[in-house]
């Protein structure tokens, strides 16, 4: 996968600050890319739909992670993060605790009601099981065959 803008590598103490706020250690691959590349927005249409991985460091506001962390806290499950969005308000999620840690989900921004009053989103499916299988999943939709 590669980007058309990327974000130099965040700070290790970003990256700590960001496992006290959600209390749990990041999975190490996404760590470690966070530590190489802090995040980015992926060039023309891809398999996945994603616009723009979220970093943690110095980024533009539609870039952060933080940002998401604050205005979606009440649709983001417990035990995952906010990774990327989509142009729809959909998010990819990096689940960092309980027996999914370190897999990949999409969530759509379309929430509906269930009959409890609780509010949940149309779409939530596992895209993933590790962070490096996701990223691999991100090419253009011409280099994706049948």
């Amino acid at each position: 996968m590669s980007c058309e803008e990327t974000f130099p590598a965040a700070p290790p103490s970003r990256l700590t600050e960001l496992e006290q706020r959600i209390g749990a250690k990041l999975p190490d691959a996404y760590r470690a890319y966070l530590g190489t590349q802090d995040g980015g927005a992926p060039g023309g249409y891809n398999h996945v739909g994603i616009e723009v991985i979220f970093g943690v460091g110095e980024v533009p506001g539609w870039a952060s992670l933080w940002r998401f962390l604050d205005s979606s806290g009440d649709v983001i499950p417990d035990g995952s993060i906010p990774v990327g969005a989509d142009g729809g308000g959909g998010l990819f999620l990096l689940a960092v605790t309980g027996t999914d840690r370190g897999s990949v989900w999409y969530q759509s921004g379309e929430l509906e009601e269930d009959d409890s009053g609780a509010v949940l989103p149309v779409v939530r499916e596992r895209l993933a099981d590790t962070w490096g299988e996701f990223l691999a999943s991100i090419g253009p939709l011409e280099d994706r065959r049948p």
